[in-house]
């Protein structure tokens, strides 16, 4: 069975850009619950930086 293709398998940036259009198009908003806060810092690079090094301190 061969791997998945190119086309398959979105570029990092297209990932992002598909689950930021998903999100304020209130497609992933509608499965949470109504007191987790619907605002969000902008996904950047300083942000995953940051994420990066907390889950690292968490390992």
């Amino acid at each position: 069975m061969a791997g998945p293709t190119a086309a398959a398998c979105p570029a990092p940036d297209e990932g992002l850009a598909e689950l930021e259009e998903t999100i304020h198009g209130g497609g992933f908003w509608r499965l949470v619950p109504e007191y987790v806060p619907r605002v969000y810092a902008p996904v950047d690079r300083r942000l995953l930086l940051h994420v990066e090094a907390c889950l690292r301190r968490l390992a």
